[in-house]
């Protein structure tokens, strides 16, 4: 799958993996304008994608039309050769994009031998609650109080950073299950 784009064909997405500086910027642009955060402040930068892409981490792009609606970045983590923290992943619309960037997240990962992705969200958003346990199948492993301390972006200010930590048994029996709905 690496450098091959894999068409979700449930959703009309293909998604592929990102390595040049305007796709990065692209990726910047989307996750800036889904977080709705000051011009010049998306919740990553540029510098960094680049740096984890040409380090062999994961960055996706999910496109309709010729058109990013989606995007994920994550970076390998401990325990070393076994996970990947998914850092940020957002779309600009429903209708399975989010899941079909988790599913080929989960299928980068194994391809590189890797058993468990990680990531955190609010525990306040019931929706995400929702899709990172009951669809994905990942279970909440750490609360994480004040993660990200102050945020200024239209999501998240004047409210508390804490975080759930999820994790992701990617060979799990109810995990492979998933993409097929049941």
């Amino acid at each position: 799958m690496s450098g091959v784009g894999l068409d979700a064909t449930s959703t009309g997405v293909s998604l592929r993996e990102l390595h040049h500086l305007a796709e990065l910027e692209e990726v910047y642009r989307l996750l800036g304008e889904i977080w709705q955060s000051e011009p010049g402040n998306a919740p990553i930068s540029v510098d960094l994608m680049r740096a984890l892409s040409h380090a062999g981490n994961y960055i996706t792009g999910a496109y309709l039309g010729g058109r990013m609606i989606g995007a994920s970045v994550g970076f390998l983590s401990a325990p070393a050769g076994r996970a990947l923290h998914s850092h940020i992943t957002g779309t600009t619309r429903g209708n399975g994009v989010g899941f079909a960037l988790k599913q080929h997240q989960r299928l980068w990962a194994l391809e590189r031998g890797l058993d468990t992705i990680t990531w955190t969200y609010d525990p306040l958003v019931r929706r995400n609650a929702h899709f990172n346990l009951a669809k994905l199948g990942a279970f909440p492993t750490e609360y994480l109080p004040s993660f990200y301390g102050v945020m200024d972006d239209a999501i998240n200010v004047g409210d508390e950073s804490d975080r759930v930590l999820a994790t992701w048994p990617l060979t799990a029996p109810h995990v492979a299950a998933a993409p097929a709905g049941t």
